[in-house]
């Protein structure tokens, strides 16, 4: 009888450890699962700002004119031709499923020797591009330093 006991609580111990180990497998796999989804949206908000740059003039309709410090998201400019798309920013964060987006463009300095720096000259033809995805507690971010380089 004590044996049968025994095995029962063994059994038992070793499934419950089993339950755990998949209930923790699941949740890992869910949070890969999200925190790919957001890295993926990050780099798409990249993208957009990229193909934003290339296809304005700077000062006149492009990064050189947006309010620094505002929070932008990527939004796709319909067009006839599609191929590749073109994207325009809107101000004011994004929803997408549980994420939320937002693009953020900064001043960028220069030291005494052309490096970027948290002081020293401005460099208006250079902006910090900081791209933020955020759901439940977490957060992905993405900085970029785009250039005027037309």
């Amino acid at each position: 009888m004590i044996e049968v006991v025994l095995v029962i609580a063994i059994i038992g111990t070793v499934l419950v450890t089993l339950l755990g180990l998949a209930s923790f497998s699941l949740r890992s796999s869910n949070l890969l699962k999200e925190s790919s989804k957001a890295d993926s949206l990050s780099q798409e908000a990249i993208e957009a700002v990229r193909n934003f740059r290339d296809g304005t003039t700077w000062s006149t309709d492009g990064l050189g004119t947006l309010s620094l410090g505002v929070s932008y998201h990527p939004q796709e400019v319909a067009s006839i031709s599609p191929n590749p798309p073109k994207w325009s920013l809107v101000a004011g964060e994004e929803s997408v499923g549980i994420f939320t987006r937002k693009i953020v463009i900064e001043k960028v300095f220069r030291d005494a020797n052309g490096n970027i720096s948290g002081s020293g000259t401005e460099d208006s033809n250079t902006k910090k591009i900081a791209v933020t995805v955020s759901w439940k507690n977490r957060k992905v971010e993405i900085i970029d330093y785009l250039t005027n380089w037309k």
